[in-house]
């Protein structure tokens, strides 16, 4: 069947925003479409995005706007809307999506078969600042910021981290600021605790954490993006909720040319999906956090009787910000809270959900234990296969590859100068996320200091860390048949290259680590073989 080839030019609109809103219209109506946007430049304004930033910008939501912005359902506005649409390509190379106001710039939900090529997405006014120290004393410090950031001293830095123009990367450890004052045209004055010796220094200045991301994936079924860039965000840069096989291609999130900073957060996160989770060829660099991170949600059990209970995500990021849930058929494990251990496992007969109440009451096929205070419940049927292969990462805070899914190949990488560990296997209490790991094989990768900061770096692993965050961390043999072979680890002054804890059945081998005060470190794990690793 001859696909149906439309261009954006030949729609009309009063503004570029809604140029594309008539395009996508057309598209809803019509599957089986191939929309062309020709090189340029496009900027989108939305009058709520704009005054959002405004009221951000100049302090009305305090120092940290996520917990004003980033909340259950809270309204944004959207720049490129799918919604709805089933077999649709965009291809859009030499195309620059401009976003003026904070807002989601592509939204693919209700999707089936959606294609994005070529594409790239950037702000008018970045969410974030740059300047050069140019004055300091004991409590302050005065910044003079360049022309293309507007500040004033009410916008919001919840974190502040000097980039060494030396190194070429992020340096030492971040701090806030919550107070600050106009000392001259384009200068702050900070005040408050600092780095010592920060004269002439690069300050690289976040004014979010979490918000909407650049481009969603939610309850969309048969996604590629090939050969998209992001260059900024007020939030992460993708985000992955119940959605089936998204496949990524010489997906780029970095810097534009001559800044520093990419998104403000994680470059990518993926939350309760399944099918395949493919990345290939891409780069990451600049990020405020990991650059992938694949996980679900531990619910907490509520008004429990018998097979009956209501559950719940809470003390976690809800990713979307929409409410999760299993659906009916799907199988819930039964996770012991103190040590995240596996207890047994459970089908959802029926489900009902109330976003309203942020909650669903579900049906098991058998009942729960009487005192369920002590478990969560983890849907083990929404856990994608994650491929992430061939892909380039630097220069960023946190943690490069952060698996908690059962079944992944982190393969042909290279990890430079992450602020954390390169690569974490983990399940996570404390935000809220898991599952234990299971079927990872983390082979002929390269990790180059890697974890040479606080932020991110996991029980001082460089390379790869294997734990659980828990009560109970020491509970053993939780992650299971782990491959770790033929990798370069190069440490930075590192306490560990490789950390394992907790897992069982684990090969490491044919590595090269260097760097490292311990090279392998291994804790309350059974049938670890650790063979022909070469240390210098």
């Amino acid at each position: 069947m001859k696909r149906n080839i439309v261009n954006l030019k030949d729609f009309s609109g009063q503004d570029t925003l809604s140029i594309f809103q008539e395009a996508l219209k057309y598209c809803r109506e019509n599957p089986h479409t191939t929309l062309i946007i020709s090189p340029g430049r496009y900027v989108i304004r939305d009058e709520a995005a704009v005054q959002l930033m405004k009221d951000a910008m100049n302090g009305k939501m305090g120092n940290n706007p996520q917990s004003h912005i980033f909340t259950h359902y809270f309204p944004y506005s959207r720049g490129i809307d799918f919604n709805g649409c089933s077999d649709i390509t965009v291809e859009g190379y030499g195309a620059r999506i401009i976003c003026d106001g904070w807002m989601e710039p592509v939204s693919i939900e209700n999707c089936e078969d959606i294609t994005i090529k070529g594409l790239t997405i950037d702000y008018l006014r970045k969410p974030y600042s740059v300047g050069t120290v140019i004055n300091e004393c004991e409590d302050y410090y005065d910044v003079e910021f360049d022309e293309r950031y507007p500040v004033n001293s009410c916008m919001p830095t919840p974190r502040i981290y000097i980039y060494s123009k030396e190194k070429a990367r992020f340096d030492g450890e971040g701090w806030e600021c919550d107070k600050k004052e106009n000392v001259a045209c384009q200068t702050i004055r900070f005040y408050g605790n600092k780095p010592a010796n920060i004269t002439g220094e690069t300050i690289c200045v976040w004014h979010s954490f979490h918000f909407r991301p650049a481009i969603l994936i939610h309850e969309a079924v048969n996604t590629t993006l090939f050969e998209v860039t992001v260059h900024s965000q007020p939030g992460m840069g993708i985000v992955g909720h119940r959605s089936e096989n998204i496949y990524v291609k010489r997906l780029r999130i970095v810097p534009e040319v001559g800044e520093y900073m990419s998104v403000n957060t994680d470059a990518t996160h993926f939350t309760s999906c399944k099918g395949d989770l493919e990345f290939e060829d891409c780069q990451f660099e600049g990020h405020g956090d990991d650059a992938i991170n694949v996980h679900n949600y531990y619910y907490t059990i509520m008004n429990s009787r018998g097979n009956t209970c209501e559950i719940t995500v809470e003390e976690a990021d809800a990713h979307a910000q929409v409410l999760d849930y299993p659906d009916a058929l799907d199988t819930l494990e039964l996770v012991e809270i103190e040590s995240l251990s596996p207890v047994r496992e459970y089908k959802v007969v029926s489900i009902e959900n109330s976003k309203v109440q942020w909650k669903s009451k579900i049906v098991l096929d058998a009942d729960l234990p009487e005192d369920n205070s002590k478990y969560y419940l983890v849907n083990v049927t929404r856990l994608p296969k994650l491929i992430f292969v061939g892909c380039h990462v630097r220069n960023h805070l946190s943690r490069g590859v952060l698996i908690k899914t059962r079944n992944a190949l982190v393969e042909g990488c290279t990890f430079e100068s992450c602020m954390g560990t390169a690569i974490h296997l983990a399940a996570e209490g404390g935000w809220h996320e898991g599952v234990t790991s299971a079927h990872v094989i983390i082979r002929n990768n390269r990790m180059m200091r890697c974890g040479h900061g606080n932020n991110g770096t996991i029980m001082g692993a460089s390379g790869i860390c294997v734990n659980i965050d828990a009560e109970n961390p020491d509970t053993p043999d939780l992650h299971k048949d782990i491959l770790i072979e033929n990798n370069i680890i190069e440490g930075e002054n590192a306490a560990q290259g490789i950390y394992i804890s907790s897992a069982k059945d684990v090969i490491i081998r044919y590595n090269e680590i260097s760097g490292c005060a311990e090279p392998v470190k291994v804790l309350n794990s059974s049938n670890v073989i650790i063979s022909e690793n070469h240390i210098i």
